[in-house]
Protein backbone atom coordinates (compact mmCIF):
# COMPACT_ATOMS: atom_id res chain seq x y z
CA UNK A 1 0.00 0.00 0.00
CA UNK A 2 2.79 2.43 0.90
CA UNK A 3 4.59 1.61 -2.36
CA UNK A 4 1.44 2.44 -4.33
CA UNK A 5 1.05 5.71 -2.37
CA UNK A 6 4.66 6.66 -3.03
CA UNK A 7 4.34 5.80 -6.72
CA UNK A 8 1.12 7.76 -6.91
CA UNK A 9 2.72 10.76 -5.20
CA UNK A 10 5.74 10.60 -7.49
CA UNK A 11 3.50 10.25 -10.55
CA UNK A 12 1.40 13.22 -9.50
CA UNK A 13 4.52 15.31 -8.82
CA UNK A 14 5.89 14.43 -12.24
CA UNK A 15 2.62 15.36 -13.89
CA UNK A 16 2.38 18.59 -11.93
CA UNK A 17 5.97 19.44 -12.77
CA UNK A 18 5.67 19.01 -16.50
CA UNK A 19 5.24 22.45 -18.00
CA UNK A 20 5.81 24.12 -21.29
CA UNK A 21 8.99 25.87 -22.36
CA UNK A 22 8.89 28.08 -25.38
CA UNK A 23 6.96 30.93 -26.83
CA UNK A 24 3.24 31.36 -26.42
CA UNK A 25 1.28 30.66 -29.60
CA UNK A 26 -1.83 32.57 -30.51
CA UNK A 27 -4.91 30.40 -29.92
CA UNK A 28 -5.88 30.49 -33.58
CA UNK A 29 -2.56 29.01 -34.72
CA UNK A 30 -2.70 25.36 -35.70
CA UNK A 31 -0.28 22.66 -34.66
CA UNK A 32 1.51 20.38 -37.07
CA UNK A 33 2.48 17.26 -35.17
CA UNK A 34 4.42 15.77 -38.07
CA UNK A 35 6.84 18.71 -38.08
CA UNK A 36 7.80 18.06 -34.45
CA UNK A 37 7.65 14.29 -34.01
CA UNK A 38 11.21 13.76 -35.22
CA UNK A 39 12.53 15.69 -32.18
CA UNK A 40 11.91 12.91 -29.69
CA UNK A 41 10.92 9.29 -29.40
CA UNK A 42 7.13 8.95 -29.72
CA UNK A 43 7.23 5.32 -28.55
CA UNK A 44 9.06 6.34 -25.37
CA UNK A 45 6.54 9.14 -24.83
CA UNK A 46 3.60 6.74 -25.32
CA UNK A 47 5.07 4.19 -22.89
CA UNK A 48 5.68 6.88 -20.28
CA UNK A 49 2.11 8.19 -20.61
CA UNK A 50 0.67 4.68 -20.25
CA UNK A 51 2.77 4.02 -17.13
CA UNK A 52 1.84 7.39 -15.63
CA UNK A 53 -1.86 6.83 -16.19
CA UNK A 54 -1.68 3.28 -14.79
CA UNK A 55 0.26 4.42 -11.71
CA UNK A 56 -2.08 7.32 -10.99
CA UNK A 57 -5.24 5.32 -11.66
CA UNK A 58 -6.29 7.88 -14.27
CA UNK A 59 -9.50 7.00 -16.12
CA UNK A 60 -10.43 8.60 -19.41
CA UNK A 61 -13.62 10.67 -19.35
CA UNK A 62 -15.76 10.74 -22.49
CA UNK A 63 -19.00 12.26 -21.20
CA UNK A 64 -20.45 14.21 -18.30
CA UNK A 65 -19.93 17.65 -16.75
CA UNK A 66 -16.14 17.64 -16.99
CA UNK A 67 -16.12 16.51 -20.61
CA UNK A 68 -18.82 18.99 -21.64
CA UNK A 69 -16.84 21.89 -20.20
CA UNK A 70 -13.70 20.71 -21.99
CA UNK A 71 -15.58 20.55 -25.31
CA UNK A 72 -16.53 24.22 -24.93
CA UNK A 73 -12.99 25.31 -24.03
CA UNK A 74 -11.34 23.32 -26.83
CA UNK A 75 -13.78 24.94 -29.25
CA UNK A 76 -12.71 28.41 -28.09
CA UNK A 77 -9.10 27.46 -28.81
CA UNK A 78 -10.09 25.99 -32.19
CA UNK A 79 -8.49 22.71 -31.21
CA UNK A 80 -9.41 19.04 -31.10
CA UNK A 81 -10.76 17.93 -27.74
CA UNK A 82 -7.85 16.61 -25.64
CA UNK A 83 -8.08 13.34 -23.81
CA UNK A 84 -9.17 14.02 -20.24
CA UNK A 85 -8.40 11.68 -17.36
CA UNK A 86 -9.68 11.86 -13.80
CA UNK A 87 -7.33 10.76 -11.05
CA UNK A 88 -9.13 9.25 -8.03
CA UNK A 89 -8.79 11.01 -4.69
CA UNK A 90 -6.64 13.82 -6.07
CA UNK A 91 -6.90 17.61 -6.15
CA UNK A 92 -4.05 17.98 -8.67
CA UNK A 93 -4.50 19.11 -12.24
CA UNK A 94 -2.01 19.04 -15.10
CA UNK A 95 -1.34 18.35 -18.72
CA UNK A 96 1.13 15.75 -19.91
CA UNK A 97 4.03 17.51 -21.60
CA UNK A 98 4.54 16.64 -25.29
CA UNK A 99 1.40 14.48 -25.32
CA UNK A 100 0.23 16.33 -28.43
CA UNK A 101 2.99 14.55 -30.38
CA UNK A 102 1.37 11.17 -29.77
CA UNK A 103 -2.04 11.91 -31.26
CA UNK A 104 -2.28 15.72 -31.73
CA UNK A 105 -5.06 15.95 -29.10
CA UNK A 106 -2.90 15.94 -25.98
CA UNK A 107 -3.80 14.78 -22.48
CA UNK A 108 -5.10 16.65 -19.45
CA UNK A 109 -5.41 15.14 -15.97
CA UNK A 110 -7.80 16.44 -13.35
CA UNK A 111 -8.07 15.17 -9.82
CA UNK A 112 -11.48 13.69 -9.08
CA UNK A 113 -11.85 15.91 -6.01
CA UNK A 114 -11.09 19.02 -8.06
CA UNK A 115 -13.63 17.98 -10.71
CA UNK A 116 -16.26 17.53 -8.00
CA UNK A 117 -15.46 20.74 -6.11
CA UNK A 118 -15.05 23.12 -9.06
CA UNK A 119 -18.19 24.74 -10.42
CA UNK A 120 -18.62 25.13 -14.20
CA UNK A 121 -16.95 28.57 -14.33
CA UNK A 122 -13.88 27.53 -12.31
CA UNK A 123 -13.64 24.29 -14.31
CA UNK A 124 -13.74 26.34 -17.52
CA UNK A 125 -10.87 28.47 -16.21
CA UNK A 126 -8.87 25.39 -15.26
CA UNK A 127 -9.29 23.78 -18.69
CA UNK A 128 -8.48 27.07 -20.43
CA UNK A 129 -5.23 27.24 -18.42
CA UNK A 130 -4.28 23.64 -19.27
CA UNK A 131 -5.26 24.14 -22.94
CA UNK A 132 -2.91 27.15 -22.98
CA UNK A 133 -0.10 24.77 -22.03
CA UNK A 134 -1.16 22.27 -24.71
CA UNK A 135 -1.31 24.82 -27.54
CA UNK A 136 2.05 26.26 -26.47
CA UNK A 137 3.83 22.93 -25.99
CA UNK A 138 6.86 22.78 -28.27
CA UNK A 139 7.72 19.22 -27.20
CA UNK A 140 11.14 20.09 -25.82
CA UNK A 141 10.15 18.26 -22.64
CA UNK A 142 8.25 15.01 -22.65
CA UNK A 143 6.56 12.77 -20.15
CA UNK A 144 9.88 11.51 -18.72
CA UNK A 145 11.24 15.00 -18.04
CA UNK A 146 10.77 16.45 -14.60
CA UNK A 147 11.23 20.15 -14.08
CA UNK A 148 10.27 22.61 -11.38
CA UNK A 149 7.20 24.71 -12.06
CA UNK A 150 8.06 28.12 -13.43
CA UNK A 151 5.69 30.76 -11.99
CA UNK A 152 6.13 32.96 -15.08
CA UNK A 153 5.11 30.16 -17.43
CA UNK A 154 2.06 29.50 -15.28
CA UNK A 155 1.17 33.22 -15.39
CA UNK A 156 1.67 33.20 -19.18
CA UNK A 157 -0.75 30.27 -19.45
CA UNK A 158 -3.27 32.21 -17.35
CA UNK A 159 -2.86 35.22 -19.65
CA UNK A 160 -3.40 33.14 -22.81
CA UNK A 161 -6.43 31.51 -21.20
CA UNK A 162 -7.85 34.93 -20.27
CA UNK A 163 -7.32 36.21 -23.83
CA UNK A 164 -9.05 33.13 -25.22
CA UNK A 165 -12.06 32.72 -22.92
CA UNK A 166 -12.06 35.88 -20.79
CA UNK A 167 -10.67 36.71 -17.34
CA UNK A 168 -13.69 35.68 -15.28
CA UNK A 169 -13.30 31.87 -15.61
CA UNK A 170 -9.55 32.00 -15.00
CA UNK A 171 -10.08 34.19 -11.92
CA UNK A 172 -12.77 31.78 -10.72
CA UNK A 173 -10.36 28.85 -11.16
CA UNK A 174 -7.57 30.53 -9.15
CA UNK A 175 -10.00 31.80 -6.50
CA UNK A 176 -11.38 28.26 -6.08
CA UNK A 177 -7.86 26.85 -5.68
CA UNK A 178 -7.23 29.47 -2.98
CA UNK A 179 -10.51 28.65 -1.24
CA UNK A 180 -9.81 24.91 -1.28
CA UNK A 181 -6.33 25.46 0.15
CA UNK A 182 -7.63 27.93 2.75
CA UNK A 183 -5.54 30.70 1.21
CA UNK A 184 -2.29 28.74 1.56
CA UNK A 185 -1.44 28.36 -2.14
CA UNK A 186 1.00 31.25 -2.67
CA UNK A 187 1.31 30.48 -6.39
CA UNK A 188 -2.45 30.75 -6.99
CA UNK A 189 -2.57 33.89 -4.84
CA UNK A 190 0.21 35.59 -6.81
CA UNK A 191 -1.22 34.51 -10.16
CA UNK A 192 -4.66 35.80 -9.21
CA UNK A 193 -3.16 39.19 -8.29
CA UNK A 194 -1.29 39.32 -11.61
CA UNK A 195 -4.38 38.31 -13.56
CA UNK A 196 -6.50 41.01 -11.90
CA UNK A 197 -4.11 43.59 -13.36
CA UNK A 198 -4.22 41.97 -16.81
CA UNK A 199 -6.04 43.93 -19.51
Amino acid sequence: MLLVSVRFAVGVRIIAGIILLGSMLAPQETFSASAHIAKFNVQEQTTCEEEMLATSGGREVVRGKVYNVLIQVAGRYGRAIPHIYTVPGSMNMAYIGASVAVDVRGKILVGQQAAERFGPTALTGFFAHEMAHLVSDNETLGCNDYIVRDPQIEADADALAARTIGKRPVEAFLARVLALTKGQNWDAKRRLEVLRHFN
